[in-house]
């Protein structure tokens, strides 16, 4: 996987609201699943992007640190956020995942909305041992990822296939089984809480169906 490539495509994605997640609407099943936190709960919003989860989650009275590695779209979230006088209620911040710039056991919640669908099967111990360090102890993360029960997206049909690892235009795309996908949790002290596949219109090509893995997971 070039990681030139796919963070030059997230870069004009962002620029242009064309990345996949700006047109599935995920939204109201993952407030759903997020655990009964307290009002000004401390979040962590992992690849916050244009910020559009990041508001919804002010917007119910949570305090919220974007993350993201593309410093662009971190300098126009911050004015945004100013411009709304948001300022004392979330920040972006620019860091990846394999290395947050943040303290430990610093949130009550972190949140990942199709990151860990695009990394590399290398960096997944740093972004687990990361997410896990700065969880408080109790603390929960709610992570959503495209599934292995997709039919068909942009080309591929993971349903059908044998891989579950895909390329296109320079982004790796890897979709999840339930089961690999907690087992990757447990191995970092973290339990199932609650999880369901839901299945959307992707809209990048009129026969795309995608299917996301939605999970609340817990930390020991």
């Amino acid at each position: 996987m070039d990681q030139d490539a796919q963070k030059n495509y997230f870069e004009i994605a962002y620029r242009t609201g064309s990345d996949v997640w700006t047109h599935i609407p995920y939204h109201a099943v993952a407030m759903r699943m997020l655990p009964p936190l307290a009002k000004d709960s401390f979040i962590l919003d992992i690849g916050v992007g244009r910020g559009l989860w990041l508001h919804k989650l002010v917007a119910a009275g949570f305090r919220v640190i974007g993350l993201d590695y593309v410093a662009d779209i971190v300098r126009k979230g911050n004015l945004d956020l100013k411009s709304e006088n948001l300022g004392d209620r979330a920040r972006f911040v620019v860091g990846d995942v394999t290395d947050i710039p943040l303290a430990d056991s610093t949130f009550d919640c972190v949140t990942d909305i199709g990151v860990l669908q695009h990394m590399a099967s290398g960096q997944r111990i740093g972004y687990m041992s990361e997410v896990a360090r700065v969880l408080k102890s109790g603390g929960y993360v709610l992570n959503v990822s495209l599934s292995k029960e997709t039919q068909r997206f942009l080309g591929f049909k993971p349903k059908h296939s044998a891989d579950a690892s895909f390329e296109k235009f320079g982004v790796s795309y890897y979709f999840f089984t339930n089961d690999e996908l907690n087992g990757l949790f447990l191995d970092y002290g973290m339990k199932l809480v609650d999880q369901r596949i839901e299945h959307f219109d992707a809209r990048t090509d009129p026969d795309d169906s995608i299917a996301l893995v939605m999970s609340l997971y817990k930390k020991d």
